[in-house]
């Protein structure tokens, strides 16, 4: 906790330095002047606290009460006009609380129960002799002491209340603007203070922000200078400076500065403490109290306010973080890609709170039609009735997670398939205010579903309705090749071996597509020597340059590498000045087992009766970044012509189905990986495959 420290207007062996020797302010009423003279020099001189000012009647001692401020009175009895009796009637009408001392010339039972039943503090009877006068210094200055003690306690006990009070409507407060108004104006209401005040610390200055208290308008609002000069030794430049709690027992000779000075005085204020608001280390200004309280701010209420300042700037910080959450979740709410919704109770049910840009341009609506409106009203007719059968809003509310499918209408009455995810929001007071609703636009993938279920169809129409009718050709041609040797029979029969090419490749497309939904780490160099014995390579040969662990599906990444060396084979070796514009034809194996060896085979023996396929061809498979590669050193692909070769179809060989490369493609996109065909360094094809989890093997 910082360290407090208080500075008066005296010096440090002033008597009034410390709190058992504070100065006593005695009113002494005799009528007697000689008796009065006495008595006060031999008060002064048995107790050097106290100092004595002597009234000549009752009168003259109410006017001075009025006028001055004063400890204690000792008034003696008999007097002309208004007895002593009297006297201390009227007193305690208007000073119920400060201590009286009467003294009498003879003892008398009546008039001390008199004096007793009207409040009177201490009863002693007039003797003579040094001991009777420091006798009743004794009991003067035990009545003050006692009183002050009093005083202090019932003090202590409004700060705390008063400081309850504040901290509580700290933690009810939303803002650093209503915080501070709120401690300035629940410290400055009641006692203990009467003006409060708050101010940030500029550099060499503090700046006031906030002030409440007696004649708070007309508070001086100038910056206060901190560097230590001579205008700058109250609280407030001293607390800025040090970061400890500071305070000042008297305004008379030690303001902020002149500019203080005129209000302090105008207001009789007494004492003057400045508090640092500091949390974690971060500094939120200065808390100032003023009081008409004398000798304020001990050590135990520097703690209390202390500990207030400590509370203040945690609320501040709290609201501080709190403004900054709000911000940044109003910029997520607007900026979110999936339409938001906030709802809100009325009598007549929930309606729309609020909603995200997202929201009105998806349904094409302004924010002034959808605020305050059924969000029903934007639902399709099925939706509206399953939210009600369902209860879905009795559900959100009730703290269940709502997961749901709802269908919007746009202004135009498109239909817009939704994903929604609702859940409560709560008041303050911790009852359900509403709803937070998300609708992920779901319309595409639900195309995406309908085109998928069509391509089942067709690809169920391919494997089974056009394939069993190709079968019946194909085996009446080979009977009637059979029993005549028919040229025509042998047509036939090629033209079937095309289409059912065709149709493996139609399916292959088809399937490879899906996106993968779980993956094997598989060793790269392995599956491609394994690939290798299922394609005819011919004369090729294959280079595994890198050893790595790649994650993909088995069966496609096998049909991809297939398809790769098939391609490089078949066409790769073509001689660059016999078909050079051959070079980009893309080859579609069928089948790991089977149709891509014998598609080589096929094509490769079209090529040339001597020459044998990828005669000289080197194919190799090694890493990248982050992906992998299969490269040959063969005739390449023009440039203008690798961004055409993973479309569906695309051949320039009349023999091939324009289907490997596109297959390729698939299989690539079903991974999230990214393939992409460029010149490898010996001049052949290169493709490339990023976005590829993988991890190489260590030598």
């Amino acid at each position: 906790m910082p360290t407090r420290t208080t500075e008066d207007d005296h010096s440090t062996d002033d008597p009034d330095s410390s709190p058992e020797r504070r100065s006593v302010r005695v009113l002494l009423v005799e009528d007697a002047v000689d008796v009065a003279e006495v008595t006060a020099e031999y008060l002064e001189r048995a107790a050097e606290e106290l100092s004595v000012a002597v009234a000549g009647d009752a009168l003259t001692g109410l006017d001075r009460l009025e006028e001055e401020r004063f400890d204690c009175v000792v008034s003696d009895h008999e007097m002309p006009g208004m007895d002593g009796l009297e006297f201390l009637g009227v007193v305690r009408e208007r000073r119920p609380e400060l201590p009286f001392v009467l003294l009498t010339g003879k003892g008398s039972e009546d008039l001390a129960s008199k004096a007793i039943s009207a409040g009177v503090t201490d009863y002693v009877q007039k003797r003579s002799g040094a001991d009777h006068y420091e006798l009743l210094a004794q009991r003067l200055r035990s009545a003050v002491a006692k009183r002050r003690a009093e005083r202090e306690v019932s003090a202590l006990d409004r700060i705390n209340r008063t400081i309850r009070q504040t901290t509580q409507q700290v933690l009810e407060a939303d803002s650093r603007a209503e915080i501070e108004r709120t401690v300035c104006e629940t410290l400055a209401d009641d006692d203990p203070y009467r003006f409060a005040w708050i101010g940030t610390v500029e550099d060499d200055r503090v700046e006031p922000s906030t002030w409440a208290g007696d004649d708070a308008d007309d508070f001086a609002d100038g910056t206060i200078p901190t560097g230590g000069g001579s205008t700058e030794r109250g609280p407030t430049a001293r607390a800025a400076r040090t970061g400890e709690a500071q305070a000042v027992q008297s305004l008379g000779d030690a303001t902020d500065v002149e500019a203080r000075r005129e209000s302090a005085d105008d207001r009789s204020y007494a004492a003057s403490a400045s508090v640092p608001l500091e949390f974690e280390g971060t500094g939120y200004g200065l808390l100032n109290v003023y009081t008409d309280r004398p000798n304020a701010f001990d050590d135990r209420e520097l703690d209390v306010l202390t500990e207030l300042g400590e509370t203040v700037a945690h609320g501040i910080h709290r609201a501080a973080l709190t403004e900054r959450l709000e911000r940044q979740y109003e910029t997520l709410f607007e900026e979110s890609p999936m339409m938001a919704v906030t709802t809100r109770m009325t009598p007549d049910g929930p309606v729309v709170e609020t909603c995200n840009r997202r929201f009105l341009q998806r349904l094409g609506f302004d924010r002034s039609t959808v605020v305050g409106q059924p969000l029903e009203r934007f639902y399709s007719a099925d939706s509206a009735q399953k939210l009600l059968d369902e209860g879905g809003y009795e559900r959100a509310l009730d703290d269940d997670f709502t997961r749901e499918q709802r269908t919007l209408l746009t202004a135009d009455g498109e239909s817009v398939e939704t994903l929604l995810r609702a859940v409560p929001r709560e008041a303050e007071t911790g009852d359900s205010a509403g709803t937070f609703a998300l609708y992920v636009d779901i319309s595409e993938r639900k195309r995406l579903e309908r085109e998928n279920e069509r391509l089942d169809k067709f690809v169920s129409v391919v494997s089974h309705d056009l394939r069993n009718p190709l079968m019946v050709i194909e085996g009446h041609a080979e009977l009637v090749r059979k029993q005549h040797g028919n040229e025509d029979a042998e047509a036939i029969l090629e033209a079937t071996d095309r289409m059912e090419e065709l149709l493996e490749d139609l399916l292959t497309l088809a399937r490879q597509g899906e996106a993968v939904r779980e993956t094997d780490s598989l060793l790269l160099g392995k599956l491609a020597r394994n690939c290798w014995g299922n394609v005819g390579t011919g004369g090729a040969s294959l280079e595994v340059t890198d050893e790595l662990f790649v994650e993909a599906d088995a069966s496609r990444l096998q049909q991809l590498l297939e398809n790769l060396i098939a391609n490089a084979v078949e066409h790769g070796s073509t001689s660059p000045g016999s078909q050079a514009h051959q070079d980009a034809v893309e080859h579609g194996s069928t089948s790991p087992d089977s149709q891509a060896r014998q598609d080589a085979v096929d094509h490769g023996a079209d090529s040339s009766d001597d020459a044998v396929a990828g005669d000289g061809l080197t194919i190799r498979v090694g890493a990248l970044e982050e992906g992998f590669y299969v490269a040959d050193d063969g005739a390449g692909i023009p440039a203008d012509e690798r961004d055409l070769i993973f479309e569906t179809g695309y051949s320039t060989d009349d023999e091939s189905t324009g289907f490997g490369l596109s297959i390729v493609a698939e299989i690539a996109e079903a991974h999230a990986w990214a393939v992409e065909a460029t010149e490898s360094e010996d001049g052949g094809t290169r493709f490339e495959f990023h976005g590829v989890e993988t991890t190489r093997v260590e030598d």
